[in-house]
């Protein structure tokens, strides 16, 4: 989940409640992201507690709620898992999502490529300077290779790493197999000779598809001719070509032994080809096996540009699903050059996550998909246990960022040009989580937007309506404003959502200012940053619909040790060392009404304009009336550049306070945020509404106070010496 700057995410919840189980801090819900790589603490002062990764791993479990992603080193029902989820997509290379899809249409013998968006003409876009999908066969790399061992009994099939790192010596009448997810009408091998002088004299290759379940461990050859039907064969050269016309009856089979984990998954079968070598000398090596590249890609002065080609039913005459070289030459849509449908997928190639990725945007706009992939996911959970699932990439949507054409990249399934799907998708996306939220009880389904505000983004309004669980990465720093985006005073969204019965993950970093980013990684100032965050959460929280997470300054999460870079001290479990613990057994009870005589802060919309105070349960913005939950925030102390009465400003600087039953929480701020010289130099005296002591880092009180002096993006957890009733 690293990827998710601006990135949006889905959760899916089922089955089990995540508060199924007693929540486990009296006053905040709380949750881990991708736990894993758990390890023995090697900082002396914690080797005891953590001695093993599997006591890291229990110790997780009975510290948060919720767990979203990840995996732990033993088998958990005390904390609710959640997987991970994409429903806009499905891999090229398939795996146990694809297989499971496949063998359902074709036990109802429905295509497979009904599962896909494609393009219907030729579509050009600039292409990105990366490496995304350059390890698949999108890239002309397959997807499994091995070769027969023909002198080896005890391992008579081995697997090749493609691309090949270096060249293999192969002998007369060795085997090659290639499996493939789908149709291929070609490919190239390149091939040298150890003795640098010798020719390929003589040397041919055979190629064959397989027509039955293969087991190519077995001696036993009678079978050969029954399991195997002939393709094409060549003579052999330093780069040998072939090509053949793809038969419209070739299955896809199963292929034993298995070879790696693609081929191990349930229903796995592909399309399978048998590559004979025969050569009458010594020394010949294989260099390289390469498919077919349906992409186009040329160079312009500024940027390279690749070309998808589109796919037109028009254009199959004899609808075998390939467009042979007579169909070519006579195209109804000459704009469509694509031979097989695959070919015309939509995927956003460059614009993916890994040299190992993918993508083929599915098509979510028949209610028959939309129930296949329901169906799947809903079996999934259960399998696996989870109690449901998430996608860290849902703002990667077919449209036009994905696809930044410079032609009109017209959709099939929907005659739309492409800069016109993302909407569009986006409605088909949230009837599908809609349907997602029927299908079981008490399953909740969600989408990490960050501090995206899904009421003031028209284009993500689908988006709400679609999900009743929230992930707000990104979404608490140390050093928060009051104005902007990332200001508090455009917070009220997230109490909206409250209204709504949303629930919310927030997640908090040192990332963007504070202590430790501007003044290092001490002890101090990690107590610092840690106490401030949960003093902002608690500003935020709405008691069981709000669970808080706390991380460093990376988008990359899991269970491993602190390091020096960040943390004080390495060699500490994370989620042990990130996590207030301390702080959060205390128990503050649920948030109340402000004290008397104290101003209510007032919200503001982009445009700075106040739609509503702390204390009102409605407000109206972009022509919507919505629900609100007073939050009861008060300004302890502010101060405005303006002095006429009739004047309305944010303030420039302000202590923001919020009451609980048994705590007050106060927040020294100023309008912007993220100010240095703020932080390092601001301070501010208050009086406080009463007796209190300080919460600190570690869990004591201090003193009792009746005032408290702060410092700039300093937040505090006050406890009262007489609660509230």
């Amino acid at each position: 989940m690293h990827i998710l700057k601006q990135a949006i995410l889905i959760i899916c919840v089922t089955a089990i409640s995540p508060m199924a189980n007693s929540q486990i801090y009296p006053s905040a819900g709380t949750a881990w992201v991708i736990t894993g790589n758990q390890q023995s603490a090697t900082a002396v002062n914690w080797q005891q507690q953590f001695s093993s990764p599997e006591q890291v791993s229990r110790w997780e479990e009975n510290h948060a709620d919720i767990n979203i992603g990840g995996h732990y080193q033993h088998a958990t029902t005390k904390i609710a898992r959640i997987d991970y989820m994409y429903n806009q997509k499905l891999e090229w290379k398939m795996g146990i999502k694809e297989q499971y899809l496949r063998h359902q249409l074709s036990q109802s013998q429905q295509d497979y490529e009904s599962l896909f968006l494609h393009f219907q003409n030729d579509t050009t876009m600039p292409l990105p300077k990366n490496t995304n999908g350059h390890l698949t066969p999108l890239y002309g790399v397959p997807e499994v290779a091995a070769i027969k061992n023909n002198d080896s009994p005890a391992t008579p099939v081995r697997l090749l790493t493609m691309p090949l790192q270096k060249a293999i010596t192969v002998v007369n009448q060795q085997t090659l197999y290639l499996l493939s997810s789908e149709k291929i009408d070609g490919l190239t091998l390149q091939f040298n000779h150890q003795n640098k002088g010798q020719k390929f004299t003589d040397a041919s290759i055979d190629i064959a598809y397989a027509t039955k379940a293969i087991d190519s461990s077995s001696a036993d050859l009678k079978n050969e001719d029954t399991d195997w039907k002939a393709l094409t064969k060549s003579a052999l050269s330093n780069t040998t070509k072939v090509s053949w016309l793809p038969p419209a009856s070739w299955p896809r089979v199963t292929f034993t032994p298995v070879l790696n984990q693609q081929t191990s998954v349930a229903h796995a079968r592909f399309f399978v080809i048998k590559i004979t070598i025969n050569t009458p000398s010594v020394g010949l090596q294989l260099a390289g096996i390469d498919l077919p590249s349906w992409y186009r890609v040329t160079q312009n002065r500024v940027k390279q540009l690749i070309t998808i080609p589109g796919w037109d039913p028009v254009n199959d005459i004899n609808k075998d699903n390939y467009i042979d070289d007579r169909e070519y030459a006579i195209r109804k849509n000459t704009q469509a050059s694509a031979r097989f449908p695959y070919q015309a997928r939509l995927v956003p190639l460059g614009r993916m996550w890994s040299p190992q990725s993918s993508f083929c945007y599915t098509n979510l706009f028949t209610v028959a998909n939309r129930k296949l992939l329901a169906d799947y996911l809903d079996q999934h959970w259960q399998a696996q246990g989870f109690v449901g699932a998430y996608n860290d990439d849902l703002y990667r949507i077919p449209g036009k960022v994905q696809f930044p054409s410079n032609n009109e990249g017209k959709v099939l399934e929907l005659q739309l040009p492409i800069k016109q799907v993302g909407p569009h998708y986006w409605q088909q996306l949230s009837a599908f989580t809609q349907q997602l939220q029927q299908t079981g009880t008490a399953r909740w389904i969600g989408a990490n937007i960050s501090n995206l505000n899904v009421f003031t983004e028209p284009g993500l309004l689908p988006v709400n309506k679609g999900f009743n669980f929230f992930v707000r990465e990104d979404y608490i720093h140390p050093s928060m404003g009051l104005a902007h985006r990332d200001g508090l005073l455009q917070r009220w969204e997230h109490f909206v959502l409250a209204a709504q019965g949303k629930r919310n993950i927030l997640m908090a970093n040192t990332r963007k200012g504070g202590k430790v980013s501007w003044q290092g990684h001490t002890t101090a100032n990690w107590s610092h940053d840690k106490s401030t965050n949960l003093a902002i959460f608690y500003l935020l929280n709405n008691p069981s619909l709000d669970f808080y997470q706390q991380w460093n300054n990376s988008f990359y999460y899991s269970s491993s040790n602190t390091e020096s870079n960040n943390f004080y001290q390495a060699g500490i479990p994370k989620n042990a060392a990130y996590q207030p613990t301390s702080m959060l057994r205390h128990d503050i009870g649920k948030p109340i009404a402000a004290p008397a005589n104290y101003p209510a802060v007032s919200y503001v919309d982009t445009d700075n304009n106040i739609i509503a105070t702390s204390l009102d349960n409605q407000l109206s913005v972009n022509k919507q009336q919505l629900s609100i939950v007073p939050s009861h925030w008060f300004y302890l102390s502010h101060k405005t550049s303006l002095t006429l009465p009739w004047q309305k400003e944010a303030p420039q600087e302000a202590v923001i306070a919020r009451r609980y039953q048994q705590g007050l929480i106060l927040y020294y701020t100023d309008l912007n945020g993220k100010n240095k010289t703020f932080s390092q130099q601001a301070t501010t005296s208050v009086k406080l509404p009463g007796q209190y002591r300080l919460l600190h880092a570690d869990g004591s009180l201090g003193q009792v106070i009746n005032k408290i002096t702060l410092t700039g993006y300093q937040g505090v957890i006050l406890i009262p010496e007489k609660p509230a009733t």
